[in-house]
């Protein structure tokens, strides 16, 4: 299934030029992305919003073309809005559900266990410096 959807991507950090950075590399990668096209994009330039730190927003139009694209760009871009815009109903084959789970699933393995390694090192860390 084909979706359109509406996503803002947040950029923090600093110095100003280097958040304004990452959001032109951010846009020019999610151009190259197989299976997501760029309907619409617009970005602010970085703002002060703390002492020393910067953000700006990306907002986009994209069409996904099936579920495991979506998924993968809120995997990958981390937006902090995600609307669909283009249908009221989701209808999906057993199969692309199933690649979406998958993809899910292994994401979420893999974060655990990177979560796991650091819990260890950080153990390991508390009892060098006892």
């Amino acid at each position: 299934m084909v979706f359109t959807a509406r996503a803002i991507i947040e950029v923090i950090g600093h110095p100003e030029n280097h958040v304004n950075e990452i959001c032109i590399k951010v846009l020019e990668n999610l151009k190259k992305e197989n299976g997501i096209t760029i309907i619409k994009e617009e970005t602010n330039s970085a703002e002060l919003v703390k002492e020393n730190i910067f953000a700006a927003h990306i907002e986009v139009e994209l069409k996904f073309f099936d579920i495991s694209k979506l998924l993968n760009f809120c995997y990958e871009y981390l937006p902090s809005e995600m609307q669909i815009i283009d249908t009221e109903k989701i209808v999906l084959s057993v199969n692309e559900m199933n690649n979406g789970l998958g993809e899910m699933l292994r994401r979420l393995h893999s974060l655990n266990l990177m979560l796991h390694n650091l819990n260890e090192n950080n153990k390991e860390l508390k009892e060098d410096k006892k």
